[in-house]
C-alpha cells in the first residue's frame, strides 16, 4: 500500500510543478498556475502525512521528495520540451540510486 500512496504524492507533485511553470511561462496565466499548482501541492502533503503513519518518516520523506523531484523533472522535460543534458539525466540516475540505498538501510521502524 506504500507504493500506491508514494505514486500518488508523486503524481501531484509533478501536476504541481506543471502548473506552476505552465503560469509562469504562459502570458496572462500566472494566477491560474499558481492557484491550480497549490491545489494540487497543497493537497498532496495529505498523502505524505499518510506516508510519515505508514512507514519510518525519514524513509517516507527522502522516498517522497526524491520522487516527486523525479517525476517533475522528468514530466516538465517531457511536457515543455526541455532537452536534459547527460550530465542531468546522471544525477536524476544518482538520485534513483540514493533512493534506492536509503530504503533498503531504511527498514528499521
Amino acid at each position: 500500500m506504500h507504493y500506491l500512496w508514494l505514486g500518488i504524492f508523486w503524481a501531484m507533485q509533478a501536476i504541481a510543478q506543471l502548473f506552476f511553470a505552465y503560469g509562469s511561462r504562459t502570458p496572462g496565466k500566472g494566477a491560474l498556475g499558481f492557484i491550480l499548482g497549490n491545489v494540487f501541492g497543497a493537497s498532496s502533503i495529505v498523502f505524505l502525512m499518510i506516508l510519515y503513519k505508514a512507514m519510518n518518516p525519514n524513509l517516507a520523506l527522502g522516498l517522497g521528495t526524491g520522487g516527486a523531484f523525479l517525476c517533475a523533472q522528468g514530466s516538465i522535460a517531457v511536457l515543455f520540451r526541455v532537452p536534459l543534458t547527460p550530465l542531468q539525466y546522471g544525477a536524476m540516475l544518482a538520485i534513483a540510486a540514493g533512493m534506492a540505498a536509503f530504503s533498503i538501510g531504511g527498514k528499521a521502524p
